[in-house]
């Protein structure tokens, strides 16, 4: 072996061919020059494109008829007649040895004289192409925004990198959120992963320095590049060439590409440097759109989810919505069945009930039905006044046109009268446009007006009048319009009993009671409670999408037991409170303290004041009048023994008196 110095050597001698051996086939390749370079990079003059060859492998020296073999520093080493050639060294190639070069055998070959000429007519293949062609380079492009899976693609752009370039190794560094350095993929020139801690395998720093700055970062040797060497990471790794470029995904620095060759200088050129930045922001659009891509799968997914988990749902709705269905059905094919028995020529299946009061209910409606006449419902709170009136609607002459409903205990007199009659443009300070009254509206079909015992004797007039002349006048207007409509009036209030107080009009009271009904309140019809119970229940179950518990006969005995001052609306309110605190069966502790315990309560037979159409002053004083009274009796008119009865003062005693108009002497 020697070493050879090359710059001495001609550029130019006799032709010679190179025959180059690979599996049973041969190229070869004529030159006239005195050095030959060898490798894996496409700028060598015998280009051999096998991953185990090093770029710049070996260079072949000729001098006169010898050879000389020097190798460069190879990673995987060289043999010249099957002798390993030191890394650095030359040996020299005798007549018929071969170089070794990995899968490669090499055989030189001088030229004869004579055989210059003949030797045009060899065969020699064309030589691979040197530094990455716009053909093959549009090709790595395309195979990048082909590509959409976000974990094939990152080994994908740093594949191309290495394969643009030529590089020994290659890592693709991301930035997380909180700033620390991530590396997803780390390669090596035969696509192989390059293990164990790869933060440790490249310089942090020449990455840290690209990424705040956004500028790349290309150096030929690095220990002895001013700006590079003094990093301890260059030192540590003994890096040579090293080529770091940004990689921007919508305009924003997420990482950076990092090539580098340990072991040759001047690895990298310009060149190399222009087309990885061009890469890299190729790269940076295809990561774009495969996270884009990425993003549209999951949404697409999650409605599909989302799509599967509603029609499942909708499935397991549909089912308990047939099944409710067919049980209303049955229970209504039950009532109608009953209803039939009675002889009813009308459907009133919306009304729940089978006991004897509502039963005579029914028939009284059945002879209502077709009658023009108004109809007075009275009954307590709660006990489904507006169901009765609907039913006289729906089942009249009248139900292809409106039903009209309004509360007359919830308006003020001067709003009420305006909603009744109707108004012009004018009439008082805000009627900006014409308004249609109640009757108005109603005109071909049905008027309930709720809780009539309450209108002031005002009001009750007015009605009077619009009843017996069949027309009305708006406010503000100088004109009557006539009314065609089927009035039903309701009331929780003893109407009778107001008439004889002056507090209701007997006149308008006997132009209402024509078609008198009274609804039984809930304790006087218990029998219907269990079917009531079963009906909210369903109907609550289907408004919330609930299965249907099943009721403990312990609750539905509370339930029944209960005396329901507040009647059907207290009890559809009871089980729509229960079922909220039913899991799988409805039990007595998901019902109402007072319902657990009903000795707790007062006597729930009696009906709230309001229910009975007084206050509790009204109460208050009734009670008060009658005691003093007693005590006066038993005190034979004596006030301070009365007052001592009492349990008051003589002085509180005499104030009462004095309040009620209680005239009592002594």
């Amino acid at each position: 072996m020697e070493n050879t110095v090359t710059e001495d050597l001609p550029k130019l001698c006799s032709p010679f061919l190179l025959h180059v051996y690979q599996d049973g086939e041969k190229t070869t390749h004529r030159f006239s020059k005195t050095l030959v370079t060898l490798g894996r990079s496409r700028a060598r003059d015998v280009p051999l494109g096998e991953r185990s060859i090093s770029r710049h492998h070996v260079t072949l020296i000729r001098k006169g008829d010898r050879f000389l073999v020097q190798d460069e520093g190879s990673q995987n080493g060289t043999t010249v007649g099957g002798v390993q050639v030191e890394p650095g060294s030359t040996m020299e190639l005798k007549p018929g040895e071969a170089i070794r070069i990995g899968p490669y055998e090499i055989v030189a070959e001088i030229l004869p004289a004579d055989l210059e000429d003949a030797s045009q007519a060899t065969e020699e293949t064309e030589h691979t192409e040197g530094p990455l062609d716009m053909g093959t380079f549009a090709r790595v492009i395309q195979a990048l925004n082909e590509e959409l899976d976000p974990d094939r693609l990152l080994t994908l752009i740093v594949d191309a990198a290495i394969r643009t370039t030529e590089a020994e190794r290659g890592f693709l560094v991301l930035r997380s959120d909180e700033g620390e350095l991530q590396i997803p993929v780390a390669r090596d020139f035969v696509s192989e992963v390059i293990e164990g801690p790869q933060e440790a395998k490249l310089s942090q720093t020449i990455v840290q320095e690209v990424l705040e700055t956004g500028e790349s970062r290309l150096t030929v040797n690095a220990q002895t590049d001013e700006r590079f060497k003094t990093f301890k990471s260059v030192e540590n790794l003994r890096l040579r060439s090293v080529l770091c470029v940004p990689l921007r995904v919508l305009g924003k620095i997420e990482g950076a590409l990092y090539l580098d060759n340990r072991l040759q200088q001047h690895a990298f050129t310009e060149d190399d440097q222009s087309l990885l930045v061009i890469l890299a922001d190729i790269s940076g659009v295809a990561i774009r759109n495969a996270r884009l891509v990425g993003d549209l799968r999951s949404k697409n997914e999650a409605l599909l989810l989302a799509h599967d988990r509603v029609a499942e749902l909708n499935a397991r709705l549909e089912g308990k919505v047939k099944k409710q269905v067919a049980e209303l059905r049955e229970v209504r094919e039950e009532l109608a069945a009953s209803r039939n028995a009675l002889g009813l020529r009308h459907d009133y299946r919306k009304i729940v009930g089978e006991s004897e009061a509502m039963k005579e209910v029914f028939r009284l409606l059945d002879r209502y039905v077709e009658s023009p006449d108004p109809v007075l419902i009275q009954g307590e709170s709660g006990t489904g006044k507006e169901l009765i009136a609907q039913a006289l609607h729906e089942q009249g002459h009248r139900s292809e046109g409106p039903f009209v409903s309004e509360n007359c205990a919830a308006l003020p007199e001067s709003l009420l009268e305006s909603e009744l009659f109707g108004y012009e443009r004018g009439a008082f300070t805000g009627a900006t446009r014409n308004h249609k009254g109640l009757f108005e509206q109603a005109k071909g079909g049905t008027l309930f007006l709720d809780e009539v015992g309450d209108m002031s004797p005002d009001l009750q007039s007015k009605l009077l009048r619009v009843l017996q002349e069949k027309e009305i006048r708006p406010l503000g207007s100088q004109h009557t319009i006539p009314i065609d409509v089927r009035l039903v009036a309701a009331t929780h209030r003893d109407l009778a009993s107001r008439v004889k107080e002056g507090r209701f009009r007997e006149d308008l009271f006997y132009r209402l009671h024509v078609l008198p009904i009274h609804l039984p309140s809930l304790r006087h019809r218990k029998s219907d409670i269990p079917l009531l119970v079963a009906h909210f229940l369903r109907k609550a179950c289907v408004e919330t999408n609930r299965p249907e518990p099943k009721i403990d006969p312990r609750a539905l005995d509370l339930l029944s037991g209960y005396q329901w001052p507040g009647n059907i609306r207290e009890l559809e309110n009871e089980i729509r409170r229960a079922l909220l605190l039913a899991e799988g069966a409805l039990l007595p502790e998901h019902l109402s303290e007072h319902i657990q315990n009903p000795a707790l309560t007062r006597d729930q037979s009696s009906p709230l004041p309001a229910e009975s159409g007084t206050t509790l002053t009204e109460i208050v004083r009734q009670m008060e009048e009658t005691e003093i009274r007693r005590a006066l009796t038993r005190a034979q008119g004596n006030k301070s023994k009365a007052a001592e009865l009492l349990g008051i003062s003589r002085f509180a005693l005499q104030r009462k008196l004095e309040k009620y108009e209680m005239g009592v002497d002594g």
